[in-house]
């Protein structure tokens, strides 16, 4: 895992990180909003299911998403 800063300059990420062509990268943008308030039980979740995806468990977004489709 490499982690790199960069901005977004009219629309497009400007960083001085090089990775190799096709890499995948997770974004996350920091924003002035107030942080989202969770109860304990809510944090432990989502806690463990970082743990669960760093540990391999997790799934592909088109699985997940064919899962959300059934509970409509």
């Amino acid at each position: 895992m490499k982690i790199a800063r960069g901005r977004v300059v009219k629309g497009a990420i400007v960083s001085r990180a090089r990775f190799p062509d096709g890499s995948k990268l997770t974004l996350i943008c920091h924003d002035d909003r107030s942080p989202l308030k969770l109860d304990p039980d809510d944090e432990a979740g989502i806690l463990e299911g970082i743990r669960e995806f760093a540990s391999g468990k997790g799934m592909p977004i088109s699985r997940l998403r064919a899962k959300l489709r059934r509970y409509r």
